[in-house]
């Protein structure tokens, strides 16, 4: 692949991370050293692995042989969504996507972490087997 067509990505999941990236047929390619960065998880020959779990992906992706990878084929094969604006150089990265699937299909909440009227951090576990009602509102 030639890396016509460099651009830098500001890439927002977890924390934010600016890197090189060049573009081919709308979907960005980043440096095989960036993809922990980005995604928490690292590139390895068995696949996209963190601590003891790994991903496996198909072997052309985990060779050695190109220096960039396809940023959407890696959030893909994690689970996680993507919203890319290419003009702007963005891209969101949600990477709970998962964690919404076990939700729906386990019909279970996250044990979310959210501060009461008096600031004090309470978790949705508190209140287990009993009904709750979240109201989630914002000012914008």
């Amino acid at each position: 692949m030639s890396k016509t067509n460099n651009k830098t990505l500001t890439v927002l999941s977890d924390h934010t991370s600016v890197i090189e990236v060049f573009w081919e047929n709308s979907k960005p390619y980043i440096k095989r050293d960036d993809v922990q960065e980005v995604l928490g998880w690292e590139l390895k020959t068995e696949g996209l692995c963190k601590e003891t779990t790994c991903v496996p992906l198909p072997s052309d992706l985990t060779s050695n042989s190109s220096e960039f990878v396809d940023l959407l084929i890696l959030t893909e094969a994690l689970g996680f969504s993507t919203v890319t604006d290419i003009e702007s150089g963005f891209l969101a990265i949600d990477n709970f996507s998962s964690l919404r699937h076990s939700a729906l299909s386990e019909r279970k909440a996250p044990d979310i972490e959210l501060p009461d009227l008096n600031g004090d951090k309470r978790f949705l576990s508190e209140w287990s087997d009993k009904k709750k009602l979240l109201v989630a509102f914002s000012s914008w």
